[in-house]
């Protein structure tokens, strides 16, 4: 494969789209991990004061209860990042579009990951809405979680993303 003709087959539709998918994986995996210890997370939904650790001792819990569900939530976030990334390769090998979309897709999404600057403490608020019409927090985090990997999945599989993807026409404005 010549150097123009791989340049050629690189798609930044695909590339762009599916780093979008990466977003949603990451944020649901990270969800779901939540569900860890929903003792902890409603402690500090719900506590008025600032937690320390007379406060996780006085409901049964310590700091490395804690420890374990942020480092938890960061793994569980590298996690949806693989599962996400099998998913692009996977499409990318059966529809033949060039693998190396996805190896793009995956490094442009590893370090925002990996130093923490994905903004989801601002999008975190509407895309956990839905979730909070409920009372119970593991409910609560399901329904966020199943959101979260839905838009992901549709984005990876919806018949209107993968036409966008394979039209490398440009629309005329």
């Amino acid at each position: 494969m010549t150097l123009n003709n791989f340049i050629s087959r690189l798609s930044w539709r695909q590339i762009i789209l599916h780093s979008i998918a990466f977003w949603f994986f990451i944020h649901a995996f990270e969800t779901f991990s939540y569900l860890t210890d929903t003792k902890l997370v409603e402690l500090f939904r719900h506590s008025n004061e600032q937690i320390t650790g007379k406060t996780l001792e006085k409901n049964g819990m310590s700091v490395a209860n804690m420890s374990d569900l942020l480092i938890g939530a960061s793994v569980a976030g590298f996690i949806g990042l693989g599962v996400a990334f099998t998913i692009s390769l996977a499409i990318s090998i059966k529809r033949h579009w060039l693998w190396v979309n996805s190896i793009i897709a995956l490094l442009i999404m590893f370090i925002p990951v990996r130093f923490g600057y994905l903004h989801w403490h601002y999008l975190k608020q509407i895309f956990w809405a839905p979730g909070e019409i409920f009372n119970n927090t593991k409910i609560e985090f399901i329904i966020n979680g199943i959101i979260l990997l839905t838009i992901g999945l549709l984005i990876f599989f919806w018949r209107l993303s993968n036409q966008f993807i394979k039209n490398n026409r440009q629309v005329a404005a």
